[in-house]
């Protein structure tokens, strides 16, 4: 697909005007249905072209090499998902005898129980950060840093703050160490150089709109050489596909992240909502949703409210949580609901997020609600 304009992206999609929930799931777009139904078609007929389908994987896979400055699609691998992503890298941590990685506990639990499962099967163990707000800073990370740390694994942005990671910083304070990213709330939404990253696992069910069972593991040099072979399945391995009774040699690429042959169905709609990203680009996606944010944190501080940690505009994603006095936060998401606005409740606070399909007429929506909210 060509370059498309914004307004040309959007037509490609029929999600609710007062959607902000893409932290959660980003409605696929029609570009990404059509790809899904040709290829589940293809895979009904009689005489199914299986090897056809697989040009959808290949295709996605060297999209996301160019996206995180790899050399080719031999550094990326397909993954059903975020959190199968980052338990087979987790798994194949080698951190030798006393190694540790630095986990905060503040991250969303897919980015945390692999480390505790790998430590418990002989991997590095788990040194746990304190994170003033749940921010993990290169200074956080720089006074953390032992002789023993092998990794630090952190969320490109945190899914209860928005706070956008500094990655450049991370990757100069950590040195030879490996940087481990869940980027599952900022790929396709923030416009990051993910380069700096040894390892980058993401789902494309949010900001990708893809849908589920989509996702990714990207890898540096680094991190093909130090990361070993984990759980790796016999798709993993020199010609898995000659069936001779013998052991074959795992492969060094990141292909040695996969345990068995991936859903090409799957594959196309990632490669679809790829390459529609692309048409519009990560840039012009990411200035909507900024400029949508900054419309809510507005609308909630106008009427009473506040975010749950202030950020500054380098910290700014597309996650906005906030609080309104005297509401429980079941209570502000069925206000919202009944205003034709959706959100996430969490325990203590609701979390909007809005993507290059929001406009502001939804942010005034959302304005309008929360005023009549504070006014009841």
């Amino acid at each position: 697909m060509g370059a498309i304009s914004l307004e040309e992206y959007r037509q490609h999609f029929s999600a609710a005007a007062g959607y902000l929930d893409f932290a959660r799931y980003g409605p696929p777009s029609d570009v990404v249905a059509a790809a899904s139904a040709a290829s589940l078609e293809t895979a009904r007929r009689e005489f199914a072209d299986i090897d056809g389908l697989k040009i959808h994987e290949s295709a996605s896979l060297g999209i996301v090499a160019k996206m995180t400055g790899r050399p080719g699609a031999d550094s990326v691998t397909f993954a059903s998902s975020t959190s199968a992503a980052i338990t087979l890298v987790a798994m194949a941590l080698r951190g030798g005898p006393g190694g540790e990685v630095l986990v905060s506990p503040h991250e969303f639990p897919a980015n945390v129980y692999p480390w505790v499962r790998a430590e418990a099967f002989g991997g590095p163990r788990v040194r746990w950060l304190e994170c003033p707000e749940g921010k993990v800073t290169p200074d956080v990370v720089a006074k953390a840093l032992a002789k023993d740390t092998v990794a630090l694994a952190v969320s490109a942005v945190d899914f209860r703050t928005g706070y956008r990671a500094d990655l450049a910083g991370l990757r100069d304070v950590l040195g030879d160490r490996l940087l481990l990213v869940d980027a599952i709330q900022g790929f396709g939404a923030c416009d990051m150089e993910w380069s700096h990253a040894d390892a980058v696992m993401a789902g494309g069910q949010k900001w990708l709109r893809s849908s589920w069972g989509t996702g990714f593991i990207s890898l540096s040099s680094r991190g093909e050489t130090r990361l070993g072979e984990g759980l790796a399945g016999w798709t993993t391995v020199e010609e898995p596909y000659r069936y001779d009774g013998e052991l074959h040699e795992t492969v060094a690429s990141a292909q040695r992240f996969s345990l068995t042959n991936g859903d090409l169905v799957a594959a196309s709609r990632l490669h679809a909502g790829l390459d529609l990203l692309q048409s519009v680009g990560v840039a012009t996606v990411e200035a909507n949703i900024m400029a949508r944010v900054h419309e809510v944190r507005d609308a909630v501080r106008r009427h009473g409210g506040s975010v749950i940690v202030d950020l500054g505009d380098g910290e700014l994603s597309g996650i906005v949580s906030f609080r309104i006095p005297g509401r429980s936060p079941a209570e502000v998401q069925e206000h919202l609901k009944s205003a034709g606005l959706l959100v996430t409740k969490h325990d203590s606070y609701v979390r909007a997020s809005a993507h290059a399909t929001t406009t502001s007429d939804t942010t005034a929506a959302l304005s309008a609600a929360l005023a009549g909210l504070v006014a009841t």
